[in-house]
């Protein structure tokens, strides 16, 4: 097993035939972890990581950006939205559907409609099925996986953000800006990292028991080959628990925006984290960093990397899989420990 000291590394240079076995490419191994507990702290380490992930060009620094031009440009909290009324919570359920629609339809566009990189840089190294299969919805995947996020996802999201928005424009939830409180008004957004990482890994745990897995979480999991569409299919269930972690926001002072950004990262992040590939190449060069790895090794073992690499969680609880072989087998005797064969 890895220290989860470990630097992660989001990209690398491809390599023109399949790295493994089981893996047609994959970040240097062992995988680790976001370099906030390092022990002894490594300040220049962190300081690299937050700059390649924050304020660099990445899908995370993407949600960021877009984040600031919803609540302060598109549609800021107003008075209007201390009533529900038809108009706003439209704009905010279709607004929610385009940005759905941008980033997973283009994603899935890119890699497996246009074949926009051939298999650089992209992880499994078979193709998202195209067969008929009963197991889907439709008898498809991609179908089965557009239904799942269009009829539930992006409505379960929008009702969080539709309640939060009346709580801000009531005065209900007070509005903590950056002028007043600029330390806290950037803190927060870090913070937020972690309570996602915390809040997913303990939900997830929670849906993997298994009367929950069997009615709620297996539709999720029947992508065992994920593409960008496949990160918010899920049971209405599963949406409402994983979408939960904005509720956060009703007790810790913050701004619609740190609201925002969070919905983003849940919603938009899940598609680019499911592409199934750690970046978009073009021109001889990764441009766009959207790796999860370290998911795509949960929906590969199932058993293991509940979390996500932000937190150690998954390391401080024993389900870590660090793409080793070693943890292969750890993690598939725990699995039949499990389910007692």
């Amino acid at each position: 097993m890895t220290d989860i000291t470990a630097e992660p590394t989001r990209a690398a240079a491809p390599e023109p035939g399949a790295m493994s076995r089981e893996w047609h490419w994959h970040p240097e191994l062992p995988v680790g972890h976001a370099p906030y507990w390092h022990w002894p702290p490594k300040p220049l380490t962190l300081a690299k990581w937050l700059w390649t992930n924050w304020l660099q060009f990445s899908d995370r620094s993407m949600f960021l950006a877009f984040a600031f031009v919803v609540a302060f440009w598109l549609q800021p909290v107003t008075g209007e939205q201390a009533t529900f009324q038809p108009g706003w919570i439209g704009w905010v359920l279709l607004r929610n559907y385009i940005s759905l629609i941008v980033v997973a339809g283009g994603l899935h566009i890119w890699f497996y409609g246009i074949d926009g990189q051939g298999k650089r840089l992209k992880y499994d190294p078979r193709p998202i099925s195209t067969r008929k299969n009963a197991l889907y919805k439709f008898n498809s995947q991609l179908a089965d996986n557009m239904f799942y996020n269009l009829a539930s996802a992006v409505p379960i999201v929008s009702a969080y953000e539709v309640l939060f928005r009346w709580l801000y424009a009531n005065g209900t939830l007070p509005t903590l800006g950056f002028a007043e409180h600029p330390v806290w008004f950037l803190l927060v957004f870090p913070l937020l990292a972690v309570w996602q990482s915390l809040h997913f890994y303990v939900i997830h745990r929670l849906i993997h028991w298994p009367p929950l897995y069997r009615h709620v979480h297996s539709v999720h999991h029947r992508n065992v080959n994920p593409g960008p569409w496949s990160g918010n299919s899920m049971h209405p269930v599963e949406s409402a628990a994983y979408f939960s972690a904005l509720l956060l926001l009703a007790v810790l002072p913050a701004h619609p925006v740190h609201f925002l950004f969070l919905t983003y990262w849940l919603l938009l992040g899940a598609a680019s984290s499911h592409s199934g590939y750690e970046g978009i190449w073009v021109k001889d060069k990764s441009r766009l960093l959207i790796g999860a790895f370290f998911h795509q090794l949960h929906h590969r073992y199932y058993e293991c990397n509940y979390g996500n690499s932000e937190m150690p969680w998954d390391k401080w609880f024993g389900t870590f899989h660090d793409g080793s072989e070693e943890a292969t087998r750890e993690t598939r005797d725990r699995k039949r420990r499990m389910h007692g064969q």
